[in-house]
């Protein structure tokens, strides 16, 4: 129950997953991504032992197909998980069970994955693939984003949007560029709320603020996020991670 982008970035070599869903807290047990090896999302009855087992085995070279054959192997219940990889090189594969709720399937496109599981129907996906591979020129997070955004309007899923998230990290970086979770939207779905929305309304407000707490303020410990934003940009000395 749960639609998702899995993507990398061929210009910076950026790797995210943004996904949403009705159950809590979907991006504490679904996304993992590490700089410069994978992204992955196992989701639709997740088991977050694929997602480390995946990155250990994409971090020895292992292509997403390689990796998705170990981990049927490994898992007496692999149709009941739904996993979307992609690899640093951007190589992409993806698998959906055939127990997932309807509507469950994915979209492979050039370095990215768009899947879901107990969707409206397979526009969710196509919405998701649609709008990430028509926004090539668009910044990779806002990329991301603007995915899931395509997939709730396409319907998402039909009983809410309850928890979203978004993480990215770049190669050579141990912790993620963005981190953000929701992990209950403020309504809920039943009085309104939506998760997607709230991630938009945080996204857009920490986008800005991405290159300050990559390495801006390691070295300006002096220099506030507000003052950081009053900066001209030609003030603002680039991460060096970016």
């Amino acid at each position: 129950m749960t639609f998702t982008i899995v993507a990398r970035c061929p210009e910076t070599e950026l790797l995210g997953v943004c996904l949403a869903t009705s159950p809590l807290a979907v991006a504490s047990r679904c996304p993992h991504v590490r700089g410069g090896v994978a992204a992955i999302s196992s989701q639709c009855h997740s088991d977050w032992r694929h997602g480390l087992t995946g990155l250990e085995l994409a971090s020895k070279g292992w292509s997403p197909d390689e990796i998705l054959v170990a981990l049927r192997h490994k898992d007496p219940f692999f149709d009941y998980r739904q996993i979307g990889i992609v690899t640093a090189d951007g190589r992409a594969a993806a698998h959906s069970p055939i127990n997932g709720a309807a509507y469950t399937g994915h979209r492979v496109g050039d370095g990215f994955v768009a899947m879901g599981n107990g969707l409206a129907g397979q526009q969710v996906v196509d919405a998701i693939h649609d709008s990430f591979a028509a926004n090539a020129a668009l910044p990779f997070f806002e990329r991301l984003v603007r995915a899931i955004e395509a997939g709730a309007a396409a319907g998402g899923e039909p009983i809410g949007h309850k928890s979203a998230g978004l993480i990215a990290c770049a190669p050579g970086v141990e912790r993620p560029l963005v981190d953000l979770r929701i992990d209950m939207a403020n309504p809920l779905p039943a009085e309104g709320g939506d998760a997607v929305r709230d991630l938009r309304r945080v996204f857009d407000a920490y986008e800005p603020l991405v290159p300050y707490y990559a390495d801006y303020w390691l070295e300006h410990p002096d220099v506030s996020y507000a003052q950081y934003l009053d900066l001209g940009a030609q003030d603002r000395e680039r991460p060096t991670v970016m």
